[in-house]
């Protein structure tokens, strides 16, 4: 009978995420807006108000958990596979302007975040949360830049080429790592019910990491030497990327955060891109959508339902553009970027995407977050991603080729189609 049902919903979550993302390609949005958008449709905000008992058919209570781990299972091998295509090399190689341009693409909206959920907090709390926490997960969602989508923007505009697209996405994978940290040490807070509790978990995950850098990575160099069969290596990897999921979730970290670590480690040979090829050829059809739907019926945007909460849901969403425009923007330009160029990077840095529901989903399950702030955040996660199109071409952004040559443009799942 679940199996039934489940095989039901994947049918119609495939078949609206595919008619949602055509229609956003149709008109110069991303694929990520569709599944973002079918996610949304399908739940209570609009399914659900319009036709309960389809919805009621459809996705029953009972079946939601097997719902929701399959979408996890889909976001874990998603986030091994970015691992796998983040050119760290070239993060490594860029100038000061990047560096400089990350911190402040971070840090200006993180503040901003945390200080606008310090006077949030006792109505918008989570029941779970805390002020430093609530703070914490606030701020880090304000400060994400997701590089797969900011990736495929590039690659759709053909700005790939230039140098203030490779700068942006030295910054957002810079960013990434930076948010994974601050997600992890969230989790770790929120978990902990005393400062040893808190100490012990980000103790045991700087081990975790120690460990897959003198251990993990030595020997999978190894083993891609030795072994010549490339079923029982890419057998190994894939029981090293659960076994990293697995040893982060019984840390208190997200099990995602364990396959991104994995992701990064694992050697830059055609075996291990080719492994990575191969789970997204399946998994950004079949599982990945299955985390936006959950996502979307999780999401009420009902629950924004007074003019009071509407405007501060709007405030939300210009702190959250503040800091990351103008961040990116201020730092580039004192860098020596000319303000064309600064701004245009400031605004490549405001997109948002499934990273971005990941950690808010990450802060509801945690009951961080409440229903209500949750349902801004993904608002706001959702404009910020479908107004960077629009906004360049405000620009009108001249496609200027660097002194940067095709062979340094990173490979970081511009060619998937689609990507999120």
């Amino acid at each position: 009978m679940l199996t039934g049902q489940i095989l039901l919903q994947l049918i119609v979550i495939l078949i609206v995420v595919q008619l949602f993302g055509f229609l956003c390609r149709r008109i110069g949005q991303q694929w990520v807006i569709g599944e973002i958008l079918a996610g949304l449709a399908l739940g209570p905000s609009l399914l659900g108000a319009l036709l309960p008992g389809v919805k009621g058919f459809l996705f029953p209570a009972s079946t939601l958990p097997t719902l929701q781990t399959l979408g996890d299972i889909g976001v874990i091998l998603y986030m091994f596979s970015l691992g796998v295509r983040l050119d760290t090399h070239l993060m490594l190689r860029q100038s000061r302007t990047a560096i400089a341009t990350s911190l402040s693409g971070i840090f200006l909206p993180l503040i901003l975040g945390a200080t606008l959920a310090f006077f949030l907090f006792s109505s918008l709390g989570g029941p779970e949360a805390t002020p430093v926490s609530f703070m914490l997960m606030v701020g880090t969602a304000m400060s994400i830049t997701a590089f797969p989508v900011l990736a495929r923007l590039l690659a759709e505009r053909k700005m790939l080429g230039t140098q203030i697209g490779i700068l942006a996405l030295t910054c957002a994978a810079v960013d990434d790592v930076i948010a994974w940290c601050l997600l992890a040490l969230v989790i770790a807070i929120a978990h902990a019910q005393a400062l040893p509790s808190v100490v012990l978990t980000v103790g045991l995950t700087l081990l975790f990491c120690m460990c897959l850098l003198i251990v993990v990575r030595p020997l999978l160099a190894l083993a891609s030497r030795y072994i010549t069969s490339k079923q029982i290596l890419t057998a190994f990897s894939i029981v090293l990327l659960l076994l990293s999921a697995y040893c982060t979730n019984a840390i208190g970290i997200h099990p995602v955060f364990g396959a991104f670590l994995m992701g990064l480690i694992l050697p830059r040979n055609a075996l291990f891109v080719e492994l990575a090829d191969k789970i997204d050829q399946v998994n950004v059809v079949v599982f990945l959508p299955l985390y936006f739907v959950s996502s979307g019926l999780r999401t009420q945007i009902g629950l924004i339902g007074t003019p009071w909460l509407w405007l501060i849901c709007l405030l939300v969403l210009g702190i959250a553009c503040a800091g990351k425009i103008f961040g990116g923007t201020f730092a580039a330009r004192f860098i020596g970027e000319s303000w064309h160029d600064a701004l245009s990077l400031g605004i490549l840095m405001n997109t948002r995407g499934l990273v971005e529901l990941i950690v808010l989903n990450v802060g509801l399950e945690l009951g961080v977050l409440s229903p209500t702030i949750f349902a801004m955040l993904v608002i706001m996660a959702l404009v910020t991603t479908m107004i960077a199109v629009p906004l360049l071409s405000l620009l009108d952004y001249k496609q200027k080729r660097s002194k940067w040559t095709d062979s340094a443009i990173p490979k970081s799942g511009t060619e998937q189609e689609p990507i999120s």
